[in-house]
């Protein structure tokens, strides 16, 4: 597992020095070089942009979105008192959809009906998720908005202004800003011409930049419109990354992209990122050069998403052969692991993925919705998800699952994986083929309330939204450990009738008495089974050996019925830590916002 590094690193920033002291803890310094600084770093920590609200998880909400759908990308219907008495030259609005944020500069404000214009485009409506989105936005930039450990920057006289808390003085630390948004590079010409046998260890690459353009649009799924990564691998074969820290980003940590083979990341921590960790892949399809041979082993990623809360914490687009094992992935604004980039069943380009024994917590964080601690997308043969422990996966409105099979995702293994502390189901399936959950433990699911009124309530246990003509999954010798409380509660659902499934030697149960229901109609385990389902499963307890209200690990009593029908116990993984906490603020990372 990840070990403590060198100080030695290799930077993508610059230093900023001769500052001055305006008042009170507030110090400014003038660039003498031709950027715009948008991140800042303190002695390795990340200072952040100032903000409206200052309250880090508050927001502004506008009055209403623009009619026009395509003018809607460009603007919204803002409430009294907002932008007209704030100085916006500066300044970025960040606007909440439902697993994204777009960020926009400002074209000008039209006062007579209240509208703000951006110079650059949301990918979708602003307005079109209401539920996900609750007309959300914050501000950045904006320096009447400076609070402790907080900085601004005026571009006009390239000054930034720097608000510390007393603890340090910025005429005595060092204080970077990232200028370059490649910091490592390993890349051959092209395809036919790789880079070969190539070692990076112990050393740490920083400071990496983001910059958007005024007319870019910085809005997709998985922050993926971002082009760059610090650590950069393309065109290359035979390359060991090991008991490096990837660090202090603007964009992703490290992008293993076309035309490589064999790249090994080892024993390493991608943390404090701009976007995620560690992308892998590539977008387009047909894939003219594949990626293939990709081990990401025993590494800690970490507090991502500070700039792009969609990034995700791994995330292999269209590759093949990749191996995503013994990782601790934890603290980030959305999905943990993400695995396929092919919405349906056309060609997906992503096979033999093995995503085993990760420990993957505190992620979604309450920010974005339509999420999951894993989510894959697309046809999938040969894709194992097993041995991984997920926890604690909350949206903020809707939309939050422990493993998250998305659309057309098809012929995946999903086992001995203990899932728990998941806002809605443990496992949600919107629709695919001949996926297989075998052996797993779902346990105290559906646990967040609907934070506004009028947002949908959490769905239960497990849940399969389309069905088609085909075997959905195969669900056997399962544990499903459900903890509400009231009358009745949501063993499984489906959305649509006749949904094809094959459920059998399964365990439920519900310490509180609550009655489980099961299918579209909703019925007893008993109607359910005379529909051919679970006949052979039953309701008890599974005599786990630890204090389930402790949330010790998952295993059971050899007396246990689900070891009687076939359940066998899952293995610890070492870096689990016990507890059913599901509050992931109380943490030491103090720079860590939002």
């Amino acid at each position: 597992m990840y070990r403590r590094l060198p100080t030695a690193s290799i930077s993508g920033g610059i230093p900023v020095t001769d500052w001055t002291l305006v008042g009170g803890s507030t110090y400014k310094a003038v660039m003498t070089q031709p950027i715009f600084v948008n991140q800042l770093f303190v002695d390795n920590r990340r200072i952040v942009r100032t903000r409206i609200p200052i309250n880090q998880s508050e927001y502004l909400q506008y009055a209403a979105p623009l009619q026009d759908p395509n003018q809607a990308r460009y603007g919204f219907q803002y409430a009294q008192g907002q932008f007209e008495s704030w100085p916006l030259n500066d300044a970025m609005v960040v606007v909440y959809h439902s697993w994204t944020t777009s960020h926009h500069y400002i074209d000008h404000i039209i006062t007579s009906n209240r509208t703000v214009l951006f110079t650059n485009p949301s990918d979708l409506p602003i307005g079109t998720y209401v539920i996900q989105g609750q007309q959300r936005f914050h501000i950045e930039n904006i320096c009447i908005a400076l609070v402790p450990n907080s900085f601004c920057f005026v571009n006009a006289t390239k000054t930034i202004y720097l608000m510390t808390d007393g603890s340090y003085d910025p005429r005595q630390v060092q204080i970077i800003t990232p200028v370059n948004e490649f910091v490592v590079l390993i890349a051959g010409t092209n395809a036919t011409n790789p880079v070969e046998g190539i070692i990076i260890d112990n050393v740490a690459i920083q400071h990496s930049a983001w910059n958007i353009g005024r007319t870019q649009q910085a809005d997709y799924q998985a922050a993926s419109f971002l082009t760059t990564a610090p650590l950069y691998i393309a065109n290359a074969t035979s390359i060991i990354i090991s008991n490096v820290e990837v660090s202090h980003t603007g964009s992703y940590g490290v992008w293993i992209k076309e035309a490589t083979t064999d790249i090994n990341i080892i024993n390493s921590l991608i943390t404090d990122t701009g976007a995620g960790g560690i992308r892998i892949g590539q977008m387009i399809a047909p894939v003219p050069t594949p990626t293939s041979s990709i081990n990401i082993i025993s590494n800690e990623v970490s507090y991502g998403g500070n700039v792009f809360p969609s990034g995700v914490g791994v995330i292999s687009h269209r590759a093949i052969d990749v191996v995503i094992a013994d990782n601790s992935i934890h603290h980030h604004r959305y999905t943990g692991v993400s695995i396929g980039w092919e919405w349906g069943y056309s060609p997906s380009y992503t096979s033999h993925i093995l995503v085993h024994g990760n420990y993957i917590y505190n992620t979604g964080q309450h920010i974005l919705c339509d999420q999951g601690g894993i989510y894959t997308l697309g046809i999938q043969p040969g894709t194992v998800i097993t041995n991984n422990v997920i926890k604690n996966v909350f949206s903020y409105a809707a939309y939050m699952w422990g493993i998250y099979l998305d659309e057309g995702s098809s012929e995946i293994v999903v086992a001995n994986n203990v899932v728990y502390n998941i806002g809605w189901a443990g496992l949600f399936q919107h629709y695919g083929a001949n996926n297989t959950i075998i052996n797993n433990v779902f346990a105290r699911v559906s646990l967040i309330q609907p934070p506004q009124p009028g947002d949908p309530i959490p769905d239960g246990n497990l849940r399969i939204m389309l069905t088609e003509n085909h075997l959905s999954w195969t669900f056997t010798r399962n544990i499903v450990y459900d903890t509400f409380q009231g009358s009745n509660h949501s063993a499984f659902t489906s959305d649509a009738p006749n949904v094809s499934v094959s459920f059998n030697n399964n365990v439920y149960y519900n310490p509180y008495g609550t009655p489980l229901l099961f299918g579209i109609q909703q019925t007893s385990l008993a109607e359910w089974q005379k529909t051919g389902q679970d006949n052979s499963s039953v309701i008890a307890d599974p005599l786990f050996v630890g204090d389930v209200n402790q949330c010790e690990f998952f295993t059971v009593q050899s007396d246990s019925p689900a070891a009687k029908l076939g359940f066998a116990n899952i293995t610890k993984l070492s870096k689990w830590t016990p507890g059913c906490s599901t509050d992931s603020v109380t943490d030491n990372n103090q720079f860590y916002h939002w």
